[in-house]
């Protein structure tokens, strides 16, 4: 196979990734936005900049469980300041269009202070397992609380997002099997359970915060459109982790925004839904890019550096 065929397969998740963005903004523009923007152009800015807001406070909890857990699976010699400006500084790298580029920039941060690449695994199948837990219980309530529809009319995204819902649970399974150190430090301790419980928090707030900036914007796209909180929080989680667990598309692209529409129209119409996923797209890339700079300033201001094998917490 030629170099080529090489990069056209490295690169097809990016392309389809960015076909299934580039149709739905399509559908978006042909008739979800330009109502809401020529009716009320102020409105729609200070709704695009309140779900920035949100989104920037998302952030901040996914960033504080990112150091809760971090702390307690590899104890790096850091200050609790300078991860969390670590965090925040590679948020943009979920774009990059490489393989696992947001890891391997948050582990070439941290490498410095002496913290493996065995032990930036560790953290990150933590974090995959309190974010996997944060999104079944949220599904859970909702689906208690009969906000869930599974008479939705696009029913094949449904099922789809239910399908990698079960297919990230299995394959992160098998990496906590294979990696038992996972387990044995999330659970070593009654104090250890408290803190992962709180990093599950975490993530649940991040998640029904997005939820609330959706519903925002979905508000200002289908004013009639029924607002539930907790069934947009849900569908947030539900088209965050299709766009998780498929391979090649950074930050999700086009997978996230195409099971988001699929799942918002039934209630607010196809051209509506589209619009919002766009308008969530935007507001989280300029949350990702205010949490970047101010990641930036966190780590400068985080001097003098200490040495490895120096614990200052």
């Amino acid at each position: 196979m030629t170099d080529l065929h090489h990069r056209l397969l490295d690169r097809l998740g990016l392309l389809l990734g960015a076909a299934a963005l580039l149709a739905v903004l399509w559908l978006a523009l042909r008739g979800g936005l330009p109502p809401a923007l020529a009716a009320t152009p102020g409105t729609a800015l200070a709704e695009l900049a309140e779900a920035t807001a949100l989104l920037a406070v998302a952030a901040v909890l996914a960033g504080g469980a990112f150091v809760v857990l971090l702390r307690l699976t590899v104890r790096p010699t850091m200050r609790r300041s300078c991860l969390f400006g670590i965090f925040l500084l590679t948020q943009l790298d979920r774009y990059r269009p490489v393989a696992g580029a947001h890891y391997a920039a948050r582990h070439a941060a941290l490498a410095p202070f002496g913290v493996t690449r065995g032990e930036s695994a560790t953290a990150a199948m933590a974090e995959a397992l309190c974010l996997l837990t944060a999104v079944g219980l949220l599904v859970a309530v909702a689906a208690i609380a009969g906000r869930i529809d599974w008479s939705l009319g696009l029913r094949v995204a449904s099922e789809f997002a239910l399908l990698t819902t079960g297919l990230a649970g299995a394959a992160l399974l098998v990496m906590v099997v294979l990696q038992r150190s996972v387990v044995a430090r999330l659970f070593a301790s009654r104090r250890a359970v408290v803190r992962m419980l709180v990093a599950v928090g975490h993530y649940a707030a991040m998640l029904v915060l997005t939820g609330a900036a959706l519903q925002g914007l979905t508000a200002l796209v289908a004013p009639a459109a029924p607002q539930d909180l907790l069934a947009m929080s849900t569908m947030v989680a539900a088209a965050w982790l299709a766009g998780l667990v498929m391979p090649g598309t950074p930050a999700g692209l086009g997978v996230r925004d195409v099971v988001l529409t699929a799942l918002l129209a039934p209630t607010t119409g196809l051209d509506a839904a589209a619009a919002a996923a766009i308008g969530l797209r935007l507001a989280d890339l300029l949350a990702d890019a205010l949490a970047a700079g101010a990641g930036l300033v966190m780590v400068a201001l985080a001097h003098p550096k200490p040495s490895v094998g120096v614990d200052v917490r």
